[in-house]
């Protein structure tokens, strides 16, 4: 077996390159042992050692499968190079804190190198502990060099390796692209695919299944029997199609508790499960599907794509086909297989290489599939321990770019962020990482491993890099070096207190399955257990209820590199943060309770990547430039002038911006010329921008524009948020049509301005804001742009307008403008708006008109895709509710209406419950005094009628309850002539309140209540029969 880059290999490698920074001829360690000789040539002692060393890793590496001996030799050798790396990080760490000594001492106004080079002295005693020290470390090296010749191990032989450029390949989805196919959407009323994987969760399955049907809020319920009903009320008369991957338990009983859920779906409702054994296909107890595996055929045809098609240039490959049909033949019909062997021959061309590959003995191998073993032993090995370290993710957790090679970086398995991006898209182009589809670019995307590629990891990574939960006994513990674990609600101290023994614990990272915040830790935890983990360099404790740290925690982890706070409570960050002279990357994110960092944050000279996005309460102080080596800010906040006194010209120097960036109290920006200052225009990293005046008066309008028009972004901008502007007209750029990444845009309070921008011409706008506009009357043809363009507004897919109180008019083109549009609110207060809205709006899925009492859409709007329709307060809009006929043409003609709401409309009369669609799941009437319910055309109509929520407020013409449609949940309130109410059959929750009349309540045969709220009804003489024993208010 040759998986071999394991323990001796892949992380070895990188613990000797950080060894060799460190003992750089012109570095702060060799500078202060220049003092005395005698310590400069052990230290070159100690490079020469490792150095001899280092030449037969390779060898060691290829052996150590084969060889107990050697294997043991590398196991040696791991250790005494993590005790010299150790030695040195204390020696380097006090460095450092010498030289913020000397620069906070200001000896001579030096600078940084010549602040190192002259004034970095240590101690005699610190000398001769150190001293002692590395004498020991390079006589246990050098015992082990000794032994090189013992077990014939020979240097490395100068083969010349190849340089990869990394490939591109693309995820088989072919399955997905099946399940999103237009014609499996239209059948199927809900859609939910969801991975189950080997840990079987109830509440994991019911949570994430409510997730993808309707967008559940995680923080509405934690009760596993609610989550159940929740989800069982979704399903239920809906067709829907289920897809539960990777399904492993195969129990009988918990299969049928889950099963139970679904049984009250409409029929043609299908659940597709997915698995890899027998046993659970049996249990299903239903038609069973066997894949099986892929023909000769159809192996080399996936085997070809990805190794031999799409190469540049293109070119035919005759004399490696023939070698590489009988390599997929060996792949024995495995998709995964084919995929990862394919992805590691892509980038070669010599026949030699394919061979090599075809006649290794890996194939006899019985472990994990030898495609697998190969595709990992042809990996650099740069890339080997990138993903060895990977084996801390648990199987089928969706792990971030951007943490991931955050956490390469701060391990030392990866020296620059830009590597570390084209490492992760090269294992990803190999098929051992895919994208996840659909994945965030606010963190450059997500990546999972499959099962079988975990495993992989698992044995490459040689347990050092484990999962809490999977480890036995402390020896594995002790051996570990990356540590991952779930998090938990316990506060975690039993769970954390193996660790205390963990001392050369380099990675501690908590995880959270289920996406929680504020979950909480225990302070033993952070006083007791963390401390003792002093050889960390990477510490998470995102998403924990932390409002704050012990002083004294940062000063025990004195080699962190990387720490993240994100999701956090925090408020305060204790000062000894400042003592962390090797921190590179910290993540404050989503902490909304920050209100200020410390004062001597400049102290952190190593800091390379500060992340304060979202963090509304932060002030952003000025001595963050003082930060030498900040190199990416990340949410940054300019508040110009103020407490900081922060200008235009510091914005200039700020080359570090990265991400959001918010430029606030722009009225303090007195001329174009000061706002040049700021060269908004070569910040090409600034993805989100943000301007904001203060509620203020301009006095020159046209000054207010030139200093708009200096502010204009780089073309990489995809959001852009205008905050109360102050000029009469927007600047020309803001509809510029090269902004082709621009998919977000916001314009508020821009009270003096007349007019919109041409920004119909914005080729991939997708959201557009519009509101408080307080002079815009009309929103006129220029607002799509040139009249040359087809269709205005291509990509956009929301479109709000809010609060325009003179505005009057909408021009409408009527040339297929808007063709994605999918939802479209009009609200809060446009009480002028008369005449249309664009017709033939062909996708528009929601439409919402809230307090426009003169708008009146006209026919023929296209409402046949709308699935959810308000009206508030427009008793004009969108139907024509005094127009019976009408009114009923248009409720037949949406055919997919899931919601209706309508509020404040006088002028509706009658709702004809008979022409209500089936789709229909939730009706709000509020507010509408003169609705009356009309009788159906027969008994059987109002008895197929069935809601999931009904809700009817002050609706007193109401005279005729035995007409409510039946729902599942039913609202009753306010209704002053309601005398007596007949709770229809099929509800199970009813809230009735405020009706002051109301004497008597009964219920229909074979109604099984499971809620029961009353509010206010004084004259309600009694309850039911069956109801006595429900709790009454009021």
């Amino acid at each position: 077996m040759e998986i071999g880059l394991a323990v001796g290999g892949a992380f070895l490698s990188s613990a000797l390159n950080v060894l060799f920074d460190r003992l750089a001829p012109h570095g702060d360690l060799l500078n202060m042992f220049q003092k005395n000789k005698h310590d400069v040539r052990l230290l070159k002692k100690l490079k020469m050692t490792l150095v001899g060393l280092q030449a037969v890793l390779s060898d060691a590496e290829s052996k150590q499968a084969s060889n107990p001996h050697v294997s043991q030799w590398l196991n040696e050798l791991r250790d005494a190079v993590e005790g010299a790396e150790n030695l040195m990080e204390e020696v380097n760490y006090e460095a450092l804190r010498l030289k913020v000594e000397g620069q906070l001492r200001n000896l001579a106004e030096t600078s940084n190198q010549q602040v190192s080079y002259l004034n970095l002295s240590l101690s005699d005693d610190y000398f001769l502990n150190i001293k002692e020290k590395l004498e020991d470390t390079i006589e246990t090296l050098e015992l082990l060099e000794k032994q090189i010749g013992r077990l014939g191990l020979q240097k490395y032989s100068g083969k010349k390796i190849e340089t990869r450029t990394p490939a591109t390949s693309v995820v088989e989805s072919d399955v997905f692209a099946a399940y999103d196919h237009k014609k499996v959407t239209d059948h199927f009323g809900l859609k939910a695919w969801f991975c189950v994987s080997e840990a079987y969760d109830a509440f994991g399955i019911t949570k994430g299944l409510l997730q993808e049907l309707c967008s559940f809020d995680l923080k509405d319920d934690n009760n596993l029997n609610q989550l159940q009903v929740k989800l069982k009320e979704r399903l239920k008369g809906e067709r829907f199609l289920i897809v539960l991957d990777d399904v492993w338990n195969d129990n009988y009983k918990k299969w049928d508790d889950l099963r139970n859920i679904f049984v009250q779906g409409d029929i043609g409702s299908k659940i597709i499960v997915t698995t890899r054994k027998e046993s659970v296909a049996l249990m299903m107890g239903s038609w069973a599907i066997n894949v099986g595996i892929l023909s000769s055929e159809a192996s080399w045809a996936l085997f070809k794509r990805h190794s031999l098609e799409n190469r540049d240039p293109p070119k035919e490959h005759p004399e490696l086909e023939e070698v590489g049909k009988q390599i997929a033949d060996k792949c024995k019909g495995l998709p995964l297989a084919l995929k990862a062997l394919a992805g590691s021959l892509c980038c070669k061309s010599e026949m030699d290489e394919w061979t090599d590959v075809l006649r290794s003995e890996i194939w006899d191998s019985n472990d994990i599939l030898p495609a697998l073993m190969l595709s990992y032993n042809d990996l650099p090995a740069h890339l080997k321990q990138c993903f060895a370290f990977c084996a801390i993710y648990p199987k089928d957790y969706q792990f971030c770019k951007e943490q991931v090679t955050h956490l390469w970086i701060a391990n030392g398995l990866v020296q620059k962020l830009h590597s570390g991006n084209q490492y992760l898209n090269e294992l990803r182009s190999r098929s051992l990482f895919e994208r996840v589809p659909e994945s965030s670019e606010r963190d450059g995307g997500k990546f999972l491993m499959h099962d079988l590629v975990n495993d992989l990891a698992h044995i490459a990574s040689s347990k050092l890099c484990v999962r809490l939960e999977e480890c036995q006994g402390s020896h594995m513990l002790e051996q570990s070096r990356h540590l991952s674990y779930s998090m938990g609600r316990g506060g975690e101290f039993k769970k954390l207190n193996p660790l205390s023994k963990s001392e050369q614990l380099r990675t501690l990272l908590p995880i959270s399955i289920q996406h929680y915040g504020g979950i909480p830790l225990s302070k033993r935890v952070l006083h007791n257990i963390f401390p003792r983990l002093t050889s960390l360099s990477a510490l998470s404790l995102s998403r924990y209820g932390i409002v704050e740290l012990p002083d004294a925690l940062f000063i025990k982890l004195k080699l962190l590199r990387f720490l993240d706070l994100s999701r956090t409570k925090i408020k305060k960050l204790p000062d000894s943060i400042c003592v962390l002279y090797n921190l590179e990357t910290l993540f404050l994110s989503d902490c909304n309770y920050l209100e200020e960092l410390p004062l001597r944050m400049e102290e952190i000279i190593n800091l390379r990547r500060l992340d304060i996005s979202n963090t509304s309460r932060l002030k952003m102080p000025l001595h963050l430039c003082k930060l030498k080596s900040l190199r990416v800010l990340v949410g940054a906040k300019f508040l110009l002038g103020g407490p900081c006194d922060w200008r235009m010209e510091d914005l200039s120097e700020a080359h570090y911006l990265y991400g959001s960036l918010s430029i606030l109290e722009l009225q303090n920006v007195v001329d174009r010329r000061e706002a040049q200052k700021a060269n908004m225009r070569e910040k090409n990293h600034v993805e989100k921008l943000s301007l904001d005046w203060s509620e203020s008066d301009a006095d020159n309008s046209q000054t207010e524009r030139d200093i708009l028009d200096e502010l204009r972004p780089h073309t990489n901008i995809k959001e852009l948020q205008i905050y109360r502007y102050r000029g009469t007209q927007f600047p020309n750029w803001l509809a510029d049509c090269s902004f082709l990444k621009l998919v977000k845009l916001s314009l508020s309070n821009c009270k003096d301005c007349f007019s919109l921008p041409a920004l119909g011409q914005l080729p991939c706008l997708k959201f557009l804001s519009i509101r408080e506009m307080h002079r815009i009357t009309e929103v006129t043809q220029e607002f799509y742009g040139s009249p040359s363009s087809e269709k205005p507004f291509n990509s956009l897919e929301k479109l709000e307008f809010a609060k325009m109180p003179e505005w009057k008019q909408w021009h409408v083109l009527g040339k297929g403008e808007c063709p994605a549009l999918q939802k479209l609110s009009i609200d809060d207060y446009c009480p002028m708006l008369m005449g249309k809205l664009p017709e033939n709006l062909c996708s528009l899925i929601e439409l919402r008109i809230s307090r426009c009492p003169e708008l009146n859409v006209e026919m023929p709007i296209q409402l046949s895709s709308v699935k959810r329709f308000e009206v508030d307060g427009s008793p004009k809009a969108g139907v024509v509710f005094d127009e019976a006929e009408l009114f009923t043409s248009q409720l037949e003609g949406m055919k997919q209406i899931v919601k209706l709401d309508i509020s404040d409309c006088n002028s509706l009369t009658s709702l004809p419950i008979s022409t209500l669609p089936n789709t229909l799941k939730t009706l709000r009437m509020w507010h509408c005094w003169k609705l009356k319910l009309e009788a159906p055309d027969s008994s059987t109509m109002i008895s197929n009628m069935f809601l999931e929520e009904l809700s009817l407020i002050e609706c007193d013409s109401i005279s005729s309850p035995e007409l409510v449609p039946r729902a599942r949940k039913l609202l009753i309130k306010d209704f002053q002539n309601l005398t007596r109410f007949l709770i229809p059959s099929g509800t199970e929750t009813l809230n009735i309140g405020f009706c002051e009349n109301l004497e008597i309540l009964s219920v229909a045969c074979g109604t099984q209540m499971t809620s029961l709220n009353i509010l206010y009804c004084k004259k309600l003489k009694r309850l039911p029969e069956r109801m006595r024993y429900l709790e009454a208010k009021g």
